[in-house]
């Protein structure tokens, strides 16, 4: 499955690292010193639970070109929804879910009033995850 990722921060990070861990092709839209780091050394995790481990995936500022995604993973801030729903418009095809693992309560209202009714799936994420670098 080709999945883009809006927002490589703490749960976007740690669903890419996963999901590309489990064989998936994972792009991430990131920025600044962040998309750097990615595109170096790759979303790394350390867990508890699953030990530490690095994920290569493809970091990208923009999205421009990319073919159709299978889906795509909202983990931006609730305020940036309507931006990163803008961004990501030209890689969401007919069939492409696009599911919000953000804070908030009408992320899902936002995201179908720009693509369109039906589009949004809400998702909760039960994980406690931060960015240790790059600060």
């Amino acid at each position: 499955m080709r999945i883009v990722i809006m927002g490589a921060g703490g749960v976007g990070g740690y669903f890419g690292a996963k999901l590309a861990r489990a064989g998936q092709q994972v792009t991430v839209v990131a920025r600044g010193a962040h998309l750097d780091a990615i595109r170096t050394d790759g979303l790394r995790v350390r867990s508890a639970v699953e030990g530490e481990y690095t994920a290569p995936v493809l970091a990208v500022e923009k999205i421009d070109g990319l073919p159709p995604a299978d889906a795509v993973l909202l983990c931006v801030k609730s305020f940036d929804t309507e931006t990163a729903v803008e961004q990501v418009r030209s890689v969401v095809g007919p069939q492409t879910p696009v599911l919000s693992l953000q804070n908030g309560v009408d992320n899902e209202e936002k995201t179908d009033r720009v693509l369109g009714p039906g589009r949004a799936l809400g998702g909760v994420a039960y994980v406690f995850a931060t960015i240790e670098a790059p600060e």
